[in-house]
């Protein structure tokens, strides 16, 4: 995935919280690496993770760029831009990214969490995302929102913030 960096923030899978100890984790690794964007799921979906994840993101990124929130020697420092990712359910739609040179490689990563997702040797329950449909239901997404910007497949994004337009970029959005 051409990944440089990959911390994991011994946040409690399965209980995300919105708490002072965590925002304070997610500011630091904001203020540390001082990414444009961020991407995070969309806080409305079946699982209470990826609705907590999503506010935790959002709030954190926002106190991340003031200056009397302290971490440690780290100054303060505010991404551009959160973009929200689809889950389980619809989002409002702001854009939509051509993905199809790295559909494949998304299949591929996916596959590499056998024991969350689509696996025929599991011997474990099946879940709503472990079942064949959940994958198939991955391809055919990422095609219906390829189709709609003339592209094989596609992977829509949601900004709360309006996204600038401009005549010399509107043909590159």
């Amino acid at each position: 995935m051409k990944i440089k960096v990959r911390e994991n923030l011994s946040i409690s899978d399965g209980n995300i919280q919105i708490n002072e100890a965590n925002k304070k984790r997610i500011i630091a690794v904001i203020r540390k690496y001082r990414p444009e964007i961020i991407f995070a799921p969309f806080p409305n979906d079946r699982h209470p993770d990826h609705i907590y994840t999503g506010n935790l993101i959002k709030e954190s990124v926002f106190y991340s760029g003031l200056r009397k929130v302290v971490t440690e020697s780290l100054k303060e420092f505010r991404p551009r831009r959160i973009f929200f990712y689809k889950s389980a359910y619809d989002i409002p739609v702001s854009f939509i990214m051509d993905i199809s040179g790295i559909f494949k490689k998304k299949l591929e990563v996916i596959k590499c969490y056998s024991t969350q997702f689509y696996n025929p040797q599991s011997n474990e329950p099946e879940t709503f995302i472990s079942s064949k449909l959940f994958v198939n239901e991955i391809e055919t997404r990422a095609r219906y929102f390829g189709f709609k910007i003339g592209a094989e497949f596609g992977e829509p994004f949601y900004s709360i913030e309006p996204l600038k337009v401009t005549p010399e970029n509107i043909f590159e959005i």
